[in-house]
C-alpha cells in the first residue's frame, strides 16, 4: 500500500492518505524521464545566438594580396572565416529550432513515474482542508523542511495557491499543468486534496 502524510491548512498532523497504485505506483522508466525533461527544456529554449557571415562582418572587399606569385595560399576578402574578425563559418543564425514534441502517452507515463519515484520516497504530503484557507501567506509546519517545493493544487483553492505564492522555494501549480520537470526539480511534493482527486481522476490506469 502506497501512503502519504496528511496535514491540515495549519499545520496539525493527520491520518496518512493512501495513493491510488495506478498513478503512484507505476513502474519508472529513466529512459523515458529524462527525455521528457529533455523536451520540456527544449521547449521553454529560446533562439537567442547569432553570429555574422562573411557577408555581414565589416571589412574590405578587395583581394588582399595577388593571386599568384607570393607562396601563399589563395586567398580574397579578409572577411572569410579563417582571419581573425572575419565572418563564422555555420554558426547559428537565430532561427534555431530547440522545440520538441512527446506523444501523449509517453508524457503521461513519464509523469506516472516521476509521481511515483516522489511517493516511493515519501516525499508527498497531502492537505486534506486547503479549501479553508484565508488566503494569508501560510506558516505552517508543512513548508518548513528547508526543501524546494512543489505545490500542486486547482484554480477553484484561489486563496490557498495566494498564501503558498509568497514564500521562499516554494511553486505552485495546478494539476491540469503539471510536467514531469517540475516533479523532478523539486525536492518534495505537496498536494491539495482537490488536486489529488484531478490528478488520479485524469493518470488513473
Amino acid at each position: 500500500m502506497i501512503s502519504a502524510s496528511a496535514f491540515s491548512i495549519k499545520g496539525e498532523e493527520l491520518k496518512p492518505v493512501t495513493l491510488a497504485a495506478g498513478v503512484f505506483g507505476v513502474k519508472v522508466s529513466p529512459q523515458l524521464l529524462a527525455q521528457a525533461v529533455r523536451v520540456y527544456l527544449g521547449n521553454q529554449r529560446q533562439s537567442a545566438a547569432q553570429t555574422k557571415t562573411r557577408g555581414e562582418v565589416e571589412g574590405s572587399t578587395r583581394k588582399i594580396y595577388k593571386q599568384k606569385g607570393t607562396g601563399r595560399a589563395r586567398h580574397g576578402s579578409v572577411r572569410a572565416p579563417i582571419f581573425v574578425g572575419g565572418g563564422i563559418a555555420h554558426g547559428p543564425t537565430g532561427g534555431q529550432n530547440y522545440s520538441g514534441r512527446l506523444p501523449a502517452k509517453m508524457r503521461r507515463l513519464a509523469i506516472l513515474g516521476a509521481l511515483s519515484i516522489k511517493a516511493a520516497a515519501k516525499d508527498i504530503s497531502v492537505i486534506a482542508d486547503a479549501e479553508k484557507s484565508s488566503g494569508k501567506t501560510v506558516q505552517s509546519s508543512w513548508l518548513a523542511s528547508g526543501k524546494s517545493i512543489l505545490v500542486v493544487s486547482t484554480s477553484e483553492l484561489d486563496k490557498f495557491n495566494r498564501a503558498c505564492r509568497n514564500l521562499h522555494r516554494v511553486d505552485v501549480v495546478k494539476a491540469n499543468q503539471l510536467t514531469t520537470y517540475q516533479v523532478m526539480a523539486h525536492q518534495k511534493l505537496v498536494l491539495a486534496q482537490p488536486a489529488l482527486e484531478v490528478l488520479i481522476k485524469t493518470y488513473a490506469a
